[in-house]
């Protein structure tokens, strides 16, 4: 095993709108008592003995998926780019339990599906409880041309094969929000086509209105929309997209390892919030224990976590509570 260069979380500038991307930072988080964040709560809540289990439940969970994600990735020896046929399921498995944990920690009946899941977080970004990229969302109908962005997202127009540039980096983002929300619509419009057909008819029509009707039952769509698409790809569609779609081995493993740190990242957006509904000490005392359970390598992401905790890192005491 050796170890890479590359950062686990979110720098906190970009919680203050500094800086636009997730660039490794990890070093210290603040969670802001100006802006969005004041719509959090106004005092934090102790947790019950039940709610503590759930919620320690979900965060080991999601850590688990994370180190597993790293450990495959660091592997030299034997990353292939076989390995990128699992690695965006691991990757939303990671996201989904921290919106389980986020669910606990915010008082919110615990969602019983991955649609529902989505659609508690997608809540959240709504609310403006999220700093860049987590904050952007497209809602309404793309089908139709009556979508829209939120969270401080204009874009301007780009071609798919555009080559990668930071300058577009938020009309690549507005791209793929707006593509994975028309996809998740013509599922939803195919059902509805097959329902209440008329007789000698293998299908009905759907007019604009309802097109936009049914689009406005659909939660908006954000970054966390985006590992389920990829991971219903990876799963159900078109595994060999991840693991033919290579140049070769290095190029495999960039996506793996850019997959990597964007899943931690986002689990740790959810864990700040965590953090901000409960106060960090049962949280340091989860991530803690669970570093120690499992002799998690100095650098895993579980055990960077409890390196802040313990440094001091986290500056928890400016929480608007």
């Amino acid at each position: 095993m050796r170890s890479h260069g590359r950062g686990h979380w979110f720098d906190p500038s970009i919680a203050h709108g500094e800086k636009p991307l997730v660039d490794g930072g990890f070093r210290s988080f603040r969670v802001p008592s100006i802006g969005p964040w004041k719509s959090v709560a106004t005092t934090r809540r102790r947790l019950g003995r039940t709610e503590k289990e759930s919620l320690e439940s979900a965060l080991r969970k999601a850590w688990a998926d994370l180190r597993r994600l790293r450990r495959e990735v660091d592997d030299i020896d034997s990353f292939d780019e076989d390995s990128n046929a699992w690695l965006p399921v691991q990757a939303y498995y990671a996201v989904y339990k921290a919106i389980l944990a986020f669910a606990v920690a915010s008082r919110q009946a615990a969602p019983r599906d991955h649609r529902k899941a989505l659609s508690l977080v997608s809540r959240a970004v709504e609310r403006g409880l999220l700093p860049y990229p987590w904050a952007l969302y497209c809602s309404g109908c793309p089908q139709t041309g009556s979508h829209q962005f939120g969270g401080g997202l204009t874009p301007q127009p780009l071609h798919p094969l555009a080559n990668p540039d930071p300058a577009s980096t938020s009309d690549r983002i507005a791209m793929f929000l707006r593509t994975t929300r028309q996809k998740e619509l013509d599922r939803r419009f195919a059902d509805e086509r097959r329902r209440r057909v008329a007789p000698g008819r293998s299908r009905r029509n759907i007019s604009r209105t309802e097109k936009e009707r049914m689009a406005g039952n659909l939660a908006p769509t954000t970054l966390f929309d985006l590992f389920w698409r990829l991971r219903m790809k990876a799963n159900y569609e078109d595994a060999d997209t991840f693991v033919l779609g290579a140049a070769g081995i290095p190029d495999a493993r960039a996506f793996a390892d850019s997959l990597a740190i964007l899943a931690d990242a986002s689990v740790a957006a959810l864990e700040a919030l965590v953090i901000a509904y409960v106060g960090p000490d049962d949280y340091s005392r989860f991530v803690t224990s669970y570093r120690d359970r499992v002799r998690a390598n100095p650098d895993s992401p579980v055990a960077v976590r409890a390196a802040m905790f313990q440094s001091g890192s986290v500056r928890v005491d400016e929480a608007p509570f």
